[in-house]
């Protein structure tokens, strides 16, 4: 309680930046809880450093090789916001290094890639690790899970759980690694959206008998930022 926690930040895309905001929001936190504090971050283009840098006095690390984040004695823990395709390679590597691990969803990308994680995770029960993007904090889903646990809803047959996202209606939206197979995974946006649809009903201590999904392939291309098109292919 009251202890600072000073992670590394690795991958300084949106969710990297999303992260550092809700660090600097920490201080409007009445409870005594333990506050992160960022002071290395890693990513291949000095770029997307460099708004860390500029914005967060606390980093005194910045670099391209996320492995020298990991041998800091003073990092405790690791936000790691990555492509899906790697996934396996740095978390396994960060739970190895001892370093506590916020990784984002979906921890590989394929069950291959999640077995693998999760048995590093298995073989160092000293680390943290954790999915860092998960609703039941948000205020709305506090609520919902208290009148879950106080029985408000009854005797309960079936649970519809659902997530909408809006972001890719946009056509003229150009495309990114998320609609590329080989970076993303096959899966498309239910690799890394569909996971939301059960954070609450996990928190709650539900279990689904039975999950299934219904993948459209509705836009075939999208613009590639250089003035052509390039395929959609999730």
């Amino acid at each position: 309680m009251g202890k600072t926690i000073r992670f590394g930040v690795i991958g300084c895309g949106l969710m990297g930046r999303e992260f550092a905001s809700a660090a600097s929001r920490w201080c409007h936190l009445n409870a005594d809880i333990a506050a992160p504090e960022i002071v290395g971050v890693c990513s291949r283009t000095e770029q997307s450093r460099e708004w860390f840098v500029r914005n967060i006095p606390s980093v005194r690390y910045s670099v391209a090789d996320y492995r020298e984040l990991l041998d800091k004695p003073d990092i405790n823990a690791i936000y790691c916001a990555l492509p899906h395709s790697l996934h396996r390679q740095v978390y396994i590597d960060v739970i190895n290094a001892g370093k506590h691990l916020l990784g984002e969803k979906p921890f590989g990308i394929d069950k291959e890639a999640n077995d693998a994680i999760l048995a590093a995770a298995e073989a160092h029960p000293e680390v943290f690790v954790r999915c860092a993007s998960e609703f039941p904090y948000f205020p709305a889903c506090q609520q919902l899970i208290r009148w879950i646990n106080e029985d408000r809803f009854g005797r309960l047959i079936e649970v519809r759980s659902s997530f909408c996202h809006s972001s890719d209606m946009d056509l003229n939206k150009p495309i990114n690694w998320k609609r590329t197979v080989e970076i993303n995974g096959e899966y498309g946006c239910m690799g890394d959206l569909g996971i939301h649809t059960q954070h609450i009903p996990f928190r709650v201590g539900w279990k689904p008998l039975n999950v299934f999904a219904k993948l459209s392939n509705i836009v075939d291309t999208r613009p590639d930022g250089k003035g052509g098109t390039a395929p959609c292919m999730t």
